[in-house]
């Protein structure tokens, strides 16, 4: 069972590591995505707009021999609607259903403000200090914090081409989790019912003590949280087969 997660706008997929080294049940490998333009992929041509990414990504999946409800996808802010996208895409395109997806520290698709967006590109550091994710060491340092704003700018304006159909109920995900902070200024926690409609099976949500970046204070408790849900899924007979 392969893991796939992708990252916050400005991301890096090293900020997700902590998930190879969790013991999560069922998971024998670990797919940290990297965004075009930082890390290994520094040297390539970023996204054209969303639906590229989602396009591109879903496609690179699927050449690599995915298996049919034997892959569950992490995706977190940004992340967590590239990864709703990839597997509706995934399921529609190439008959790839995923076991489980676990979307965390984002309001549903229907709640999306895309004018939101370019304001959050124009404020800048400002928007990041707010939402409480960015180390001392990017603050402090001028040429880094450049670099750190740069791709998240980047990555704004490509969640700014971000256009949500409502769900479709003949092709969404079978079942899924929602994750998030209860001090996340991105998201109103009344918001995160309307998950619902997204996925064939009611996800359960699930409110952690943290700010849109409670992931790694709270390490423990979204690794349990992930256990818990993979196991009822595998249990449930959701796989291929089963």
């Amino acid at each position: 069972m392969k893991l796939i997660c992708f990252p916050h706008a400005g991301g890096m997929s090293g900020y997700y590591a902590f998930l190879k080294r969790a013991p999560l049940a069922g998971i024998d490998s670990v797919d940290l995505v990297e965004y075009p333009g930082r890390g290994s992929r520094a040297a390539q041509e970023g996204y054209r707009d969303f639906q590229d990414c989602v396009e591109r990504v879903s496609a690179r999946l699927a050449d690599e021999g995915l298996e049919d409800g034997c892959y569950v996808l992490f995706g977190h802010s940004m992340g967590a609607f590239v990864a709703y996208e990839v597997a509706c895409l995934l399921q529609e395109r190439y008959g790839l259903r995923p076991l489980h997806v676990f979307v965390s520290g984002q309001k549903p698709p229907c709640r999306v403000v895309p004018e939101h967006y370019a304001q959050c590109e124009s404020d800048g550091i400002d928007f990041l200090k707010r939402l409480g994710g960015v180390p001392e060491l990017i603050l402090e340092d001028e040429g880094i914090a450049r670099y750190f704003i740069g791709l998240c700018a980047k990555d704004l304006r490509i969640l700014q081409t971000y256009s949500p159909r409502p769900p479709d109920p003949a092709n969404r995900p079978l079942v899924g989790s929602v994750i998030c902070g209860d001090d996340d200024l991105e998201v109103s926690l009344d918001e995160l019912e309307d998950w619902r409609g997204y996925f064939a099976v009611p996800p359960q949500v699930k409110v952690v003590h943290g700010n849109h970046f409670y992931l790694r204070e709270r390490e423990e408790e979204l690794v349990a949280f992930m256990n818990e849900r993979l196991r009822a899924s595998a249990a449930a007979g959701l796989r291929r087969g089963a």
